[in-house]
């Protein structure tokens, strides 16, 4: 007996302890990198380029450029960045600034071929706004004027990549962006030169595009952009459909007003409705009423004259209430 205990004992032992492996799932978990403001940003101003570089706990080190054009996160086994790690599947789930997706990031998702649901190695994006190359453990992000300056203007830019099949969280603090920014953008001011009258000629004119709201938003302008301008486009895109759904907005606002309006009428319409007909009905009965009267009082006008002889007729039957006492009802007449 002792002996059964024991065993039993043990098994359960086994179980507890083994509990918790079983339940732990190491695909389910997210690793997350922290790069501050601590590691500074590397400039190049002739080249007007900016690196911050960090690495996590295994050797492998990300490095995030900016060159105002574009933000690239390169993934390197080597600190100067030299030697690129290479994916054999290599995806971008997210890229969010301050909590919300970017605008931009979702316009790369929309116009990818395939699926829209994360940016991935060996597909193309509409006009190589974005791009992910695993083989140079690469990504790029062409820049809107949007985008820079919610960069600018942020505290906290996430990039989630998925290299393995567990999801990797860089979160950059964007507390020293906007002064990298400036700094890498000043340049010395020229010395001062004679004023010369000249006269510029425009050997490349710009040749100018425009968005077009659809035909059924007549009150909307176009919107102009450089033919040649990608991202240009995509601004004014974005513009155009602001104005689109502004106007979506006050028609929407217009017509709720208007079909308020209508069900108030139609509310105010069927009251009066409802108020004439008691009033038809109420004189209607009005009219019975007296006709019923003037009835009763030409035939009691009639009847009178028999009951005063002493007499009594079957149609004077409904008014012998109002005979004298010695005529009585003839049950013959019922």
């Amino acid at each position: 007996m002792v002996n059964r205990f024991l065993v039993l004992l043990f098994i359960t032992c086994l179980m507890s302890t083994n509990a918790p492996a079983m339940n732990d799932n190491p695909f389910a978990k997210t690793e997350s990198l922290q790069v501050g403001t601590e590691i500074k940003w590397a400039m190049d101003k002739e080249a007007v380029l900016a690196i911050k570089s960090a690495s996590d706990d295994e050797g492998t080190f990300y490095h995030l450029r900016f060159d105002n054009k574009q933000l690239a996160l390169f993934i390197t086994t080597d600190k100067s960045g030299l030697l690129p790690k290479q994916f054999s599947q290599l995806e971008i789930p997210d890229i969010l600034i301050d909590g919300r997706q970017s605008a931009l990031f979702r316009w790369c998702l929309n116009n990818q071929e395939d699926h829209n649901r994360f940016l991935q190695q060996g597909l193309t994006v509409k006009n190589n706004i974005c791009k992910v190359d695993g083989d140079a453990g690469s990504f790029v992000m062409q820049l809107n004027m949007d985008t820079l300056t919610a960069l600018r203007n942020g505290a906290e830019l996430l990039i989630v990549l998925k290299p393995y099949r567990t999801p990797l969280e860089l979160h950059y603090d964007l507390g020293d962006f906007n002064d990298m920014y400036v700094a890498l953008n000043t340049r010395p001011k020229p010395a001062v030169a004679p004023l010369v009258a000249t006269r510029t000629v425009a050997e490349n004119p710009v040749k100018i595009c425009w968005a077009e709201p659809p035909a059924n938003y007549k009150n909307i302008m176009p919107v102009e952009y450089d033919c040649d301008n990608a991202l240009g486009k995509i601004e004014a895109e974005t513009r155009l459909g602001k104005l689109i759904d502004q106007e979506k907005a006050k028609q929407q606002k217009i017509a709720a007003e208007k079909e308020k309006q209508r069900k108030l009428a139609e509310q105010k319409k069927q009251q009066e409705l409802l108020k004439a007909e008691a009033a038809a009905i109420a004189a209607s009965e009005a009219k019975r009423t007296q006709i019923s009267q003037e009835i009763t009082q030409k035939m009691l006008a009639i009847c009178d004259k028999y009951w005063k002889k002493g007499e009594h007729r079957c149609y004077c039957q409904k008014y012998i209430e109002h005979a004298p006492k010695n005529i009585q009802a003839k049950a013959s007449c019922n």
